[in-house]
């Protein structure tokens, strides 16, 4: 095999070369439960392939069909990892709970090797080819069998380096997963706040409100309250270091080295995937594809919240009034006649705008740190790992 035996990123004070050994020789491996059981509402929780993120799950089986089919179970420190469907995706056992594990799962044992390191081990580039190349690539789903894994090669270090760089990564995973709280929390908010403060069930004001504000809210269709045109461009009029944010069928904004609109507008798809689910609020220049809709010319609806309340109600519409040809399409009497509650009053409709503005940079922000994050950790899988 000619390949170096050491990584290009090292912790100070090691310069050892690793050594090439088999999976088998490091970890027992053990298959989960061939048969789907009987799920209880409550037992011991049953993990599969789609609860290796948390090992969490909401499947129980009985204690006596666990204490029957598992005598071999995940403890803490084990791992188990994917191996039907999506191949090698692996996570730690944080405790003792007893727990069962379908087949789709592997249960990998140690013998001599730190749980964090062999995680994010098995995430590199060279273990994943491994268990690629060994894996049944022409089943389906695709599957690698037990037997396979453990002759799958992996490289590794002295017990001391394997502990520093599993503790380095079980810390940045640590990171990754506070951020991903923090993420989950504050778009739960905005979700929960958009289905409350927005009137529904034929109300004519919302459940929740701003301090100082009582009065009963309107409805006006949108051809009332803005005008609504289309764009010019076609894709091929993106350039990548454009000098205007160029809105295409797209929820990316592509760039392009020239505007056709300056102005305060709401932007949708016209057709595509994105149909009913693509929405931008933009002030300012910016090129526009011909088959995107543009909301503007606000008239007694301040832009911001007109984006806010169009975007989280429009999708149901489309769902609703869509005409079927291939894709999913926007004919312009599905906006024009779409009708908007609002508050009467500018301030209140700022408020809320303000409120949910303020949540998407919120949600931006953690966003870009979550990706920070996992960026730094693909960076170095790529250089601690051989």
């Amino acid at each position: 095999m000619n390949r170096s035996l050491k990584p290009k990123l090292r912790f100070k004070g090691f310069s050892d070369d690793w050594k090439l050994v088999k999976l088998g020789d490091i970890v027992n491996i053990y298959d989960g439960a061939h048969q789907t059981p009987n799920y209880q509402d409550s037992g011991v929780m049953f993990l599969s392939v789609e609860n290796i993120a948390t090992l969490k799950s909401e499947k129980y089986i009985s204690k006596e069909d666990f204490q029957k089919n598992y005598k071999i179970y995940p403890q803490k420190n084990d791992i188990l990892m994917t191996r039907i469907g999506d191949i090698g995706t692996p996570n730690v056992v944080e405790d003792n709970t007893p727990k069962a594990y379908y087949v789709s799962l592997a249960l990998l044992k140690y013998k001599n090797a730190n749980p964090y390191f062999l995680k994010n081990a098995i995430l590199s580039d060279f273990v994943k080819k491994g268990l690629w190349e060994r894996s049944l690539i022409t089943a389906i789903p695709m599957k690698i069998n037990k037997d396979e894994i453990g002759k799958v090669k992996i490289i590794l270090p002295y017990k001391n380096e394997q502990q520093k760089i599993g503790t380095f990564f079980s810390n940045l995973d640590n990171l990754i997963t506070q951020q991903q709280h923090k993420l989950d929390k504050i778009s739960n908010l905005k979700k929960a706040m958009l289905a409350k403060m927005f009137p529904k069930n034929g109300s004519d004001t919302p459940e929740v409100r701003f301090k100082g504000f009582s009065d009963n809210w309107e409805q006006n269709k949108v051809n009332n309250l803005c005008i609504i045109g289309t764009g010019k461009s076609n894709t091929q009029d993106k350039v990548d270091s454009g000098k205007y944010p160029f809105y295409v069928r797209s929820p990316i904004i592509e760039r392009s080295n020239k505007y056709i609109f300056d102005e305060e507008a709401v932007i949708t798809v016209g057709d595509g995937v994105g149909t009913g689910k693509v929405y931008h609020y933009v002030k300012g220049k910016y090129d526009l594809h011909q088959r995107c809709y543009r909301m503007t010319d606000f008239s007694g609806i301040t832009g911001k919240y007109f984006f806010y309340y169009f975007s989280e109600h429009f999708y149901n519409r489309v769902m609703m009034m869509t005409a079927k040809t291939s894709v999913d399409s926007v004919r312009l009497e599905m906006i024009a006649n779409m009708e908007i509650q609002m508050p009467k009053n500018l301030t209140e409709q700022n408020k809320i705008a303000t409120y949910f503005n303020t949540l998407d940079t919120l949600i931006t922000l953690y966003q870009s740190k979550l990706e920070k994050l996992k960026n730094i950790k693909k960076s170095c899988l790529e250089k601690m790992f051989v």
